[in-house]
């Protein structure tokens, strides 16, 4: 067999190698991942070092009418650097947060009724343009790419513009006889637009991709009947939180404090919001390989 020929062959089994790697999550600590809220009430304000991330929404106001106190709108952007990462070998991918806080209980998820939306909420994804772009200490409801400011004046209702591309829902996971959801636990959404989305953005070069989340149900008074909706506070762990709260969570058995996360490290993104991909192996390290795997085989050969 030529060099060329088996040189061939080891760069394909290289290749073969990378696309079959396991797929990782890519927290927003990796490169230039950020993760901020922004909230219209406060819409000059930079929330980007917070330790919490959420989405409220509140429309108490009659429609058109300014803030009244109580009113509120807020959301959630989520920036993946996807340097030297690609879809994974399914072409499926997942976008994942973990829960910061305990109030997370049956009265906020509302989950006595299902699935109907209008009394189990959740969140609503959308895929950023790929040619807008933010930074995490300087990004304000004002200037947040994606949304329309002042748009409408009404604070209890969203602004979103065509920049923004739907990629679906996800409802919190039912309650069960647990005391409430708990933390470190994960909302993951899944979606063939989010795989399309994240695709498409690696395919045509892009570096980050942006996901912006929002509370699934509007801001109409409709919902003012469900007053734990209003306020998510603490919903989500951005990377700055570096250890986990503490949690007196129980899984039903009465035995209590079950599943507790207080103090786990999250220095390196384990629970930060994450998008699962597979790594690229480094250059040097594949061509280093490459060059090992020929010489022994050439070794082979002159023997």
């Amino acid at each position: 067999m030529s060099c060329t020929r088996l040189f061939s062959l080891l760069f394909a089994g290289a290749l073969c190698a990378t696309a079959t790697a396991a797929p990782v999550w890519v927290p927003t600590n990796y490169g230039n991942g950020a993760d901020a809220e922004v909230r219209e009430s406060a819409f000059d304000q930079n929330r980007g070092s917070s330790t919490e991330i959420a989405s409220r929404i509140k429309n108490a106001a009659p429609a058109g009418d300014g803030a009244d106190g109580s009113d509120r709108n807020s959301l959630i952007y989520v920036k993946i650097d996807l340097t030297d990462h690609i879809m994974p070998d399914d072409g499926k991918t997942a976008f994942r947060m973990t829960y910061r806080n305990s109030n997370l209980n049956s009265s906020r998820v509302a989950d006595y009724i299902t699935p109907n939306s209008n009394f189990r909420t959740g969140l609503a994804f959308y895929g950023l343009d790929t040619t807008l772009t933010w930074d995490e200490s300087t990004i304000t409801y004002a200037n947040a790419p994606g949304i329309d400011f002042p748009g409408d004046a009404n604070i209890g209702t969203r602004d979103l513009n065509s920049s923004l591309t739907f990629l679906g829902t996800q409802t919190f996971e039912p309650m069960g006889t647990q005391n409430h959801l708990p933390i470190g636990g994960a909302l993951t959404f899944a979606s063939a637009n989010l795989d399309t989305y994240v695709s498409n953005a690696i395919a045509g070069g892009a570096t980050e991709v942006t996901i912006v989340a929002h509370t699934l149900h509007d801001g109409s008074p409709f919902f003012a009947q469900f007053n734990n909706w209003i306020n998510f506070n603490y919903l989500f762990n951005p990377k700055e939180q570096v250890t986990l709260n503490g949690d007196s969570y129980d899984a039903g058995d009465g035995n209590g404090n079950i599943g507790n996360l207080f103090g786990t490290d999250n220095s390196t993104g384990a629970f930060s919001p994450s998008l699962l991909l597979v790594q690229v192996p480094e250059p040097t390290t594949a061509v280093l390989s490459l060059v090992a795997l020929a010489g022994f085989a050439g070794a082979r050969r002159r023997s």
